[in-house]
């Protein structure tokens, strides 16, 4: 069975502005996520595309425990249909 829903959501990770390379390259691994901003005392912010609330608690707890992050705050949560956002239902994410 389909999920037919698109969890869209906007973390702010604060990492030690020595470690950022490090902790980009891991969440780099991280699936469906994307740093669109960054800056150089180093605040993060993380978007995540799941189909699930389970997904955004887990990527948010694997972002909680990496080296060099001091904190990692859900910041923004949306829901959409996943056909109103463009995505057929057998490509979901």
């Amino acid at each position: 069975m389909a999920n037919d829903t698109l969890h869209i959501s906007s973390l702010l990770i604060r990492a030690a502005p020595d470690r950022m390379a490090q902790v980009i390259a891991e969440i780099e691994k991280i699936p469906n996520s994307e740093i669109p901003l960054q800056d150089a005392n180093g605040k993060i912010i993380v978007t995540l595309e799941t189909t699930s609330e389970s997904e955004i608690v887990s990527s948010l707890t694997d972002l909680q425990l990496l080296d060099g992050v001091a904190s990692a705050a859900l910041i923004y949560h949306q829901t959409e249909a996943a056909e109103a956002a463009g995505l057929p239902l057998e490509n979901q994410i």
